[in-house]
């Protein structure tokens, strides 16, 4: 297939009356239940001028700078920034959680990873604008599909785009505070201001895409339908499960095969193509692994896992500020390093915590030992002693089986364990981290101590001590959005 640039010269607006000009399409495949099959490959760049985007013609055009957005606002990118981070919700949400540290010296990030983040950090809007313009640019195009295409029963775009709407709608209630506003720009340029959201609304708007989703690919009738099926049944399970909808997320996740993985593609033809993971952590050494954070966070480094592998190299290898130590992730190698966002191996997971909820942990722990006997081909481990060495799967039988937990605490804790390790560097951890100290009961608390689990009291540079948040605020400058004065709240 002959390698191509897209650059979209179409308008996008997204939030506080912001005009995003044109999106670099990044290179997305989609792994079809083990075999992968590239959307797009890049190499010479073309300009598709505005006024070609109305026509049957423009949707491939359309659809790639939809997934474009989306990789960049979910992955990063190394485009622009400080020193070429921009970073995505992996990484935002990794460093408010317990997965990462903040290894350099932006102000800003600092604050973040010290539980503070602030509204008026130029950083953090830069992501939450990604994505913002991700949503636009999937809910655009699946406009654009409806109106444009012929015959959406042969063209997987329409559901592919709804479910990448459905994802920018889960990240923005998993990592964020409740009452994000939602603006929308027409087909005419025209912005219209979004009212704040709860987090059950934006929750259920994810649900709406997901469903319109799985109709559309219910009623394909080409081969990439099973694959666009599974991919709205798993948005269908993660959704429900944020809801604490233990039984309707299993119902969807039992459709989805243990093989399925959707994969989000990066590559080195631009900088904005780039695997903003690799780049934020080993290119720039901006952010690194945590352990133990606060005395409280899960023990990534001292205790070794082959999900969860990392180096530091040279041992004396310390981060942008020249004093934290460096320590680096293996799982994302390169710069065109690909990142699971929805797979079968999460289906299983989903299926083991809502096996809890019915108070079978035999099922849960069934469930959780079939994975480590046999982990899925996609998830892969590099070799701490030869970091240069490509990682690979992780071969069956390196996983002991886990033995069967004496109390229902315990049965918590090893299955979010499991969940993060399997799940590591995704953009899954923070929200868990919020369910595990929300109140149990309706919304899907565990009902935990926030001091068991959040980091408190110094932190580790500049004199600072680690505050109270759970989740990132919306940007200062949404107060630009007459319907918009601050969160609703910012509790778990």
């Amino acid at each position: 297939m002959t390698k191509r640039t897209l650059l979209l010269q179409a308008p996008h607006r997204a939030g506080a009356g912001r005009r995003v000009l044109r999106a670099l399409a990044a290179t997305t495949a989609v792994a079809l239940v083990g075999a992968g099959c590239h959307l797009l490959d890049v190499n010479n760049p073309d300009i598709v001028p505005a006024s070609n985007l109305g026509t049957v013609g423009a949707l491939p055009t359309i659809r790639a700078g939809a997934i474009g957005d989306f990789a960049f606002a979910y992955g990063g990118s190394g485009a622009g920034g400080s020193g070429g981070t921009t970073e995505g919700q992996i990484l935002i949400s990794g460093m408010l959680g317990d997965e990462l540290i903040n290894t350099e010296t932006f102000p800003d990030r600092v604050q973040a990873d010290a539980r503070q983040p602030d509204p008026s950090s130029g950083t953090l809007e830069t992501v939450f604008r990604s994505l913002a313009r991700a949503r636009g640019s999937a809910e655009g195009a699946a406009a654009k599909f409806r109106a444009l295409s012929p015959d959406t029963t042969k063209d997987a775009g329409l559901s592919e785009m709804l479910s990448l709407a459905g994802f920018t709608y889960i990240m923005f209630a998993e990592d964020y505070c409740s009452g994000v506003p939602m603006d929308n720009v027409s087909a005419a340029g025209t912005l219209t201001y979004g009212v704040p959201l709860t987090r059950t609304q934006i929750l259920d708007t994810a649900l709406d895409r997901f469903n319109q989703a799985l109709g559309a690919a219910n009623a394909l009738t080409i081969g990439a339908k099973a694959s666009m099926q599974q991919l709205a049944e798993l948005g269908l399970a993660r959704a429900n499960l944020d809801l604490g909808n233990y039984a309707a997320a299993a119902t969807a996740a039992a459709t989805v095969t243990t093989g399925f993985n959707y994969l989000t593609l990066y590559d080195i033809n631009t900088t904005r193509q780039n695997d903003g993971v690799f780049n934020g952590m080993r290119t720039f050494k901006r952010y690194g692994v945590a352990n133990i954070e606060g005395g409280v966070g899960l023990a990534w480094r001292t205790s070794p896992d082959p999900r969860t592998p990392i180096f530091r190299s040279p041992a004396t290898n310390n981060g942008f500020d020249g004093i934290t130590p460096q320590y680096d992730q293996l799982r994302y190698f390169d710069k065109k390093a690909s990142i699971p966002l929805a797979t079968g191996l999460e289906a299983r997971l989903i299926g083991a915590e809502a096996a809890y909820q019915a108070g079978d942990t035999a099922t849960m722990l069934t469930t959780l030992n079939a994975l480590r006997a046999a982990p899925p081909a996609y998830i892969l481990a590099g070799d701490p002693a030869n970091p240069t060495n490509s990682p690979v799967p992780i071969p069956p039988g390196t996983l002991a089986p886990l033995t069967g937990p004496t109390s229902l605490p315990a049965a918590v804790t090893m299955l979010f364990n499991e969940r993060a390790r399997w799940l590591w560097l995704t953009g899954h951890r923070l929200y868990d981290l919020r369910r595990l100290v929300r109140p149990a009961g309706p919304g899907g608390g565990y009902g935990l101590a926030a001091s068991t689990l959040w980091p408190s009291g110094a932190y580790f540079k500049n004199g600072l001590v680690y505050g109270n948040a759970f989740v990132y605020p919306v940007p200062l400058t949404e107060q630009n959005n007459p319907n918009f004065t601050a969160c609703l709240d910012v509790l778990p």
